[in-house]
């Protein structure tokens, strides 16, 4: 599946949706990610592309972040 756009993984990191359905390395991801921007919101940028680049590196992650 294709990645989602740059602001749905922003909304996303932003969010509280439940990620049950994704596997347990996305999960872990995108908790770090939320508590980081949630300290500090200013590196909401730096962490969508921190996000892209773990898509990258394994590709089960799109298909998560698409079914979220």
């Amino acid at each position: 599946m294709p990645l989602p756009s740059p602001n749905a993984l922003k909304a996303l990191i932003q969010s509280d949706r439940n990620l049950d359905g994704a596997k347990l390395a996305t999960r872990i991801i995108l908790g770090r990610l939320r508590i980081e921007v949630r300290n500090n919101p200013a590196l909401i940028d730096a962490k969508v592309a921190e996000l892209i680049e773990f898509t990258r590196a394994n590709a089960f992650a799109a298909d998560d972040l698409a079914n979220i």
